[in-house]
This record gives C-alpha cells, sequence and structure tokens, in this order.
C-alpha cells in the first residue's frame, strides 16, 4: 500500500473511531438524562429516605451527634444507597432538589424529636458546593428550618473534599452568609480529595471528618499508625471538631480513645437507621 492509500485508510479508521465516540458519548448523555428524570419523579413519588446514623464520642460512648444518610428505595431495584444515583446531581435542578429534601427531612426528624421531649442533637446533611454557592441557599434553608420550628445551628453542612469545596470554604465572602444564617460546616472524606494540610489553616469549617482511608493499616501497622497519629493531633490543635469514619472493629476504636476529642462513626457503633429516634444514645461497647 502506497502512501497516499495508508493515508486515506487512517483516515477512515479516525473517522471510525470518532464515530464510535461520539455514538458512545451520545448513549451515555441519554442514560444521564434518563437518570435525571428518574431521581426528579422518585422524589415526587415519596421512593428516597433518609437513615440516620450517630457519631459517638470514642472516650464514653454517647451520641454526639447524626448524619442523616440518603437512601433510593427503588420499585423495582430495592434500596439503592447513594453511589448508585449521585452522579445525577451534576444535573443542577436535581442537585438543589435532593439536597433541599435531605434538609427538610432533617429538620422535620428534629421537630418531630423535640415534640417527644427526646434528647436532639445536631444532624449533619452532604451538600454538593454548587448547592452551597448559590445565593439563595442560606435564606431557603432557613426558611426550611422555621417552618419545622428547628435552630439552624442544630444543622451541619458536610463538603465533601473536592477542588470546588476547599475553594468555597477558604472564601469568607461565601461562608458569611451561612455562619450569619447559624449553620455549622465540615469538610468530609478529609485524605482522600483535593486539599492539602496546608490548607487547613485557610478553610472556614467546624468539623473535619476523616475519611476511612486515611486509617487503613490501623492500629496493626505502625507507619500508618504514625500517620494518623499526627493528622489526628494536628487537627486536634486547630480547635476544631474530628469525626473519624468507617469505624468498623472494636481495634480501631480503642486505638482512636487516644485522642479525648475526637468522634467515631461507622457499624462498630451503630447502623443507619430510618427513624431518628431510634438512633442509639448510647453505643453498645465503650472502646475503653
Amino acid at each position: 500500500m502506497d502512501a497516499r492509500h495508508a493515508t486515506a485508510a487512517d483516515r477512515e479508521d479516525d473517522d471510525a473511531h470518532a464515530a464510535a465516540r461520539n455514538k458512545n458519548t451520545m448513549h451515555m448523555q441519554r442514560l444521564m438524562n434518563q437518570l435525571e428524570q428518574r431521581v426528579s419523579e422518585g422524589l415526587l413519588a415519596g421512593e428516597f429516605r433518609l437513615a440516620f446514623q450517630g457519631i459517638y464520642d470514642v472516650q464514653t460512648g454517647k451520641l454526639a451527634r447524626v448524619e442523616a444518610l440518603i437512601r433510593w428505595m427503588h420499585p423495582d431495584y430495592g434500596m439503592l444507597l447513594p453511589d448508585a444515583f449521585l452522579v445525577a446531581l451534576d444535573h443542577p435542578l436535581v442537585a438543589l432538589q435532593l439536597t433541599y429534601h435531605v434538609i427538610d427531612g432533617a429538620c422535620r426528624a428534629l421537630a418531630h424529636a423535640q415534640r417527644q421531649g427526646q434528647r436532639v442533637c445536631p444532624i449533619a446533611v452532604n451538600v454538593p458546593p454548587r448547592v452551597v454557592a448559590d445565593e439563595h441557599f442560606p435564606a431557603t434553608v432557613m426558611q426550611i428550618a422555621r417552618l419545622h420550628g428547628v435552630e439552624p445551628d442544630l444543622l451541619e453542612l458536610e463538603l465533601v473534599e473536592t477542588e470546588d469545596s476547599t475553594r468555597l470554604l477558604a472564601a469568607p465572602p461565601l461562608t458569611k452568609p451561612l455562619r450569619e444564617a447559624g449553620m455549622r460546616l465540615a469538610i468530609d472524606d478529609f485524605g482522600t480529595g483535593y486539599s492539602s494540610l496546608a490548607l487547613l489553616s485557610t478553610i472556614d469549617v467546624d468539623t473535619v471528618k476523616v475519611a476511612r482511608e486515611m486509617l487503613d493499616g490501623v492500629p496493626d501497622n505502625p507507619r500508618a499508625s504514625a500517620v494518623a497519629s499526627g493528622v489526628l493531633s494536628m487537627l486536634e490543635r486547630l480547635n476544631v471538631a474530628v469525626v473519624v469514619e468507617g469505624v468498623e472493629t472494636r481495634a480501631l476504636a480503642r486505638w482512636l480513645a487516644q485522642w479525648p476529642k475526637v468522634l467515631a462513626q461507622g457499624f462498630f457503633y451503630a447502623r443507619p437507621m430510618f427513624d431518628y429516634g431510634d438512633v442509639p444514645i448510647q453505643e453498645r461497647y465503650v472502646a475503653l
């Protein structure tokens, strides 16, 4: 084959690959659009429920706060965890709908517990950075809280550690309206995303939630334990609340008890419950 024919063949091959990629992209976009529409329909149909998981003091085992977790009770596929549908939050409207649904459910649960005379703890809710950055977000959350008679300081907004969230939390003009509304701020999954240890001195947060991956190998692996020890000690000195996620063993819970101010969340302490009132106020096992 001469160079002229080879070039033509290469062009045809490139065109075929480009067409295949475009077709695949269009197919993925159709699937995404369908998921976004289905999530919106599911919200209207009442298919989404909140589950509440306790966060505990590692020293006493007492309940310190609660996280609201979203679950999709899909009529065809059963209960779906967030990984199955959170990609739909790339759509701004879906992100707003789902976020406000969670905040409304959290406030509703707090209000019900207060009417029953139960002790209430702050509830943490996950919020996409693009929603937090919306100029109407603080006022809307305040409106939802007032509707249920709940103080805004019982809500903590968790932003997963991403480039967008660290940029937002480091910008006082963006966090000031939330602070003025009385809401708490947290960075979630710390140690797995974009922020560095240096950024902790600039971001405006009340709570740092340390990802379970930061404690892989603890306490059995000396190096892993040394790294985790350094991170936890530093966070305590920053005067922020520290929550370690994914605590599933007594050994890790005992190891965490070295830090009096650390809180822990995970199956070792309690599994998510659909009723806020069913969250254990005293964890079954005291790590010590």
